[in-house]
């Protein structure tokens, strides 16, 4: 196969080595838009970029992205550089609302039967799963792996131990009734790629349920450059309610929200991305919402 320059959708490309003040010398991948495949070497480098790592927003869809990501196996702990008390002071005063229950979410919006959980860690959210679904999951980390193996091999489910891609590609087609995507696609270096696996292994009628950091939030807005949301090098896209919808609809889903799933005064959003066909079903917006 060809090594291009730089990665987008469905590009590979060859690493190179950067001297970043951080972290020392570390080995990158350049990419494209992840969502469009544009190159925007060119476009301005944003406020958010720090280090070796170039925020640029794409000139032909509008998407927000970081211009390298991390090459190899085991990544450095992320850098925040929002640990000042103004940044925290904010959160709490702007973020009015509590964490989304997922054991809930997955019970209202998806149809019973096997669940896939993409970086699901140890897995120790399953303990409150219905028992109408059947947990699996996916963790890059071994020893997370190995621990959320125990507990998704309890409820009859397993765990693979490896990339999120290359594990989804092990998976037939229209197994699973849900996969969630748990602060997962803002770490993908081809998250379009991702979705598209998760509408293949989606049964007709499953769902995507998602949550990412939000960088239409007001919070983000006021902080800047020392937002929460922002990690080095882990957070690699940094999606708005319009770019989400957008990736989500070039997988092949069909996009839902709920009443606060895209709240302004939150940091964090979710979504639920349907694939066509199955049972219709009226969603519970005071639950699921």
């Amino acid at each position: 196969m060809d090594v291009d320059a730089k990665t987008g959708p469905d590009q590979i490309t060859a690493p190179l080595v950067v001297q970043s003040r951080t972290f020392g010398a570390i080995a990158v991948i350049e990419r494209n838009c992840p969502l469009c495949g544009h190159d925007n070497a060119g476009e301005p480098e944003r406020a958010e970029s720090f280090d070796v790592w170039t925020v640029r927003r794409c000139a032909k869809c509008g998407f927000v992205y970081t211009d390298k990501a991390f090459y190899g196996e085991h990544p450095p702990a992320d850098v925040r550089l929002s640990q000042s008390r103004l940044s925290k002071f904010m959160r709490f005063r702007l973020h009015l609302l509590g964490r989304k229950q997922w054991d809930v979410l997955v019970e209202v919006w998806a149809q019973p039967g096997a669940v896939m959980d993409l970086g699901c860690r140890d897995a120790a959210w399953v303990e409150e799963l219905s028992p109408a679904f059947v947990p699996y999951g996916i963790e890059p980390d071994p020893h997370l792996a190995e621990a959320a193996a125990q507990r998704l091999i309890e409820r009859g489910g397993t765990c693979i131990n490896g990339p999120i891609v290359g594990g989804l590609s092990m998976l037939e087609d229209g197994f699973f009734s849900a996969v969630l995507l748990r602060s997962r696609l803002q770490r993908e270096v081809d998250p379009l790629g991702v979705l598209r696996e998760t509408h293949r292994v989606l049964r007709p009628g499953g769902v995507a349920l998602v949550k990412v950091p939000n960088f239409g939030a007001l919070n983000r807005m006021i902080m800047g450059a020392k937002w929460c949301g922002l990690r080095y090098p882990g957070h690699i896209n940094h999606f708005t309610e319009n770019t989400l919808s957008k990736m989500g609809e070039k997988a092949g889903f069909s996009v839902h929200h709920g009443l606060t799933f895209t709240l302004p005064t939150s940091d964090t959003m979710y979504a639920a991305f349907k694939k066509a066909g199955g049972r219709s079903r009226r969603y519970s917006a005071c639950r699921g919402g």
